[in-house]
This record gives C-alpha cells, structure tokens and sequence, in this order.
C-alpha cells in the first residue's frame, strides 16, 4: 500500500496537539511524513519525528494550512486540524479507497460518537452545511457537495492542479472554495466511511461567533462568485435572503444559525455580505483565470449543486460550520 503524508496545523498546540499526535503515531499504516504548522508564536519543542514549521507571526487557517502543503508533495496529504483523534486504522483506510486523483472526504464523529459531518451539503447561494451531523449510522452517499477542513485527504494531482488554499480567505470558506475549484476542474469528492476520526468541535477555533459569522458569509459570496454558474452568482440576493430569512425564523425558535448569536451575529452576517459585495471584483478577476483550465462546464456544476443541495429544512436546523 502507498504511504502518506500528514499535516496537522495547531494555533495553540499544548493538549490538543499532544493527542491528535499520540492517534497519529499509532496508525497501523504510519505517514512518511509528519509535519506540525504553530500557527502562532506559541513555543512547540522540538517532537522526535515530526518536523515543526513556526509561522513568523499570527496566522489564519489557509495561510498557515499551505505552508505544511508546500512543504509537503508527491504523495497523498492528509489534513488534520489539531483537535482530531484518527483511530488506528484512519490513514489506512482512506488509502484503500483512493480511486484515482481527487479529494477524500472521512466520516468525523463526535466524542460522543455522534457524526460531526460527512462532508458539506452547498445551498445555491454557496453555503455549505455539515451533512450527516448529529446522526450515529449515517447512510450517505459516495460522493460530496465540498469536503470539511477538519480532516481530509488530497492526492498530489488535485493540489498540483488546482492549487492550494486561498489565502485570502483567512478562515471558514477557504474549504468552501477549494472544494469547488477542484470540482470545475473535474476531481471528485469522495466519502470514505470507513476512516473514522474524532473531532472535539469548536475546541481550536472555539463556537459561534460574530467574527465567524462575518468570515462565512464573506468567504461564501468570494467562493460563490469564483466557482458556480453565473445563473447562480445572478441569483445569490434572492438565494441569500431566502436562506438567510429561513435561518432568521429558526433563530427566532432557539434554533439554527442564529442560536445564541443575538443581535451581534445578525449584525455580523449582514455586514458579511456586504464585504462580500467588495471582494467580488477580486473573485471576479480569479475566475476569469481559472475559467481557462475549467473541464466542467455550467451544466455540470448546476448539477452538483443540485445533487448536494442543502434542503431548507436542514438550513434551519444547523448551525455554521466549526473547527
């Protein structure tokens, strides 16, 4: 069986990172490679068998995510935020199931053995929920609508392809955008039910917040406008305030996205919006790159879209993606 590499990046290291390496060393197929991105100025001593790379001052997600991925190339990666615990067999699993180039999404469970997601359903509008979350035995289907940031699995093809994270992104989204930029290029985004890694939700980056309210519905018009069909990217003020008044009601009910924001997180969602609004030149311009090398054409994305559709009644049923 062919090896793997593995990136995890840590933002405050400590207990959290300790673990998510212990499950790490204790695979039954070991990486050929462990690399740690400190994505602060935290200090992390030096590990016997990992090689630590310290980001020169306080890092987002994507920028810190792609200096492990640059420094890593020519077999699969898999991507750990550092508050995962793979089980022992995770990294063999996810092996045994590459089928060609593309993106491999593993079943993420709770500590409590509920499903934290299997990958993301997409909205029309662009935004992405955790498919499957809350379930125990989650029947899903093979195939993704965008792959979650906490645990993944690349193969060298999709990264040399299609690049890595958008660093403009920050944090929240920037899976989002790759997810779908890999899918215009024709990679598939695969579930692999079989490697089970836990996640301690939220303990990296913490729980709902304006700020992360805000991060998502920016990213998300960034990832929209680059990405789908322009059909969609002409709809996205009606698609958004449906999804956004569907979500309103269910916060109204101690529910959804709204849940414990208060009026701050509805503040912080519009004003997402509108600093989507003035990224959107600048996605523009992106697409206008990227569209050369693009091998599935509008047809093919309205079909995904539809194929991985979030219905409404999960948008008022879900709260945002965390890490």
């Amino acid at each position: 069986m062919q090896k793997c590499d593995v990136l995890i990046v840590t933002h405050h290291a400590g207990d959290l990172l300790a673990e998510c390496l212990v499950a790490v060393h204790a695979q039954t197929c070991p990486p050929e490679r462990i690399v740690v991105v400190v994505s602060s100025l935290v200090e992390v001593r030096p590990i016997q068998g990992v090689e630590i790379i310290q980001s020169p001052s306080a890092e987002d997600f994507a920028p810190a995510a792609n200096r492990g991925l640059r420094a890593l190339g020519g077999r699969p990666i898999v991507l750990l935020n550092d508050d995962t615990s793979p089980a022992p067999d995770f990294l063999q699993e996810l092996l045994s199931h590459i089928d060609g180039p593309g993106i491999y999404q593993p079943r993420i469970t709770l500590e409590d053995g509920r499903t934290d997601n299997t990958g993301h359903l997409l909205f029309w509008d662009g935004f992405n929920v955790a498919r499957d979350r809350g379930m125990m035995e989650p029947q899903s289907p093979p195939d993704c609508g965008a792959f979650s940031g906490a645990a993944v699995m690349f193969t060298p093809e999709v990264l040399i392809r299609v690049g890595v994270f958008d660093e403009d992104f920050g944090a929240y989204g920037e899976d989002l955008d790759l997810s779908l930029r890999a899918v215009r290029l024709g990679f598939g985004i695969h579930y692999v039910p079989t490697a089970l890694v836990t996640h301690k939700l939220g303990a990296t980056y913490g729980r709902v917040t304006a700020r992360k309210i805000f991060l998502v519905e920016r990213n998300r018009t960034a990832a929209a406008i680059r990405s789908l069909p322009k059909g969609a990217i002409a709809a996205l003020p009606a698609t958004s305030a449906l999804r956004i008044s569907v979500m309103g009601a269910a916060a109204l009910r101690g529910r959804g996205l709204g849940r414990g924001a208060g009026w701050q997180g509805a503040a912080a969602a519009l004003a997402g919006i509108i600093a989507g609004v003035t990224v959107a030149p600048s996605a523009w311009a992106k697409r206008r790159r990227d569209r050369e090398s693009w091998t599935t054409t509008s047809t093919g994305m309205w079909s995904h879209l539809n194929k991985q559709r979030a219905p409404l009644s999960k948008l008022a049923g879900e709260t945002i993606s965390e890490r």
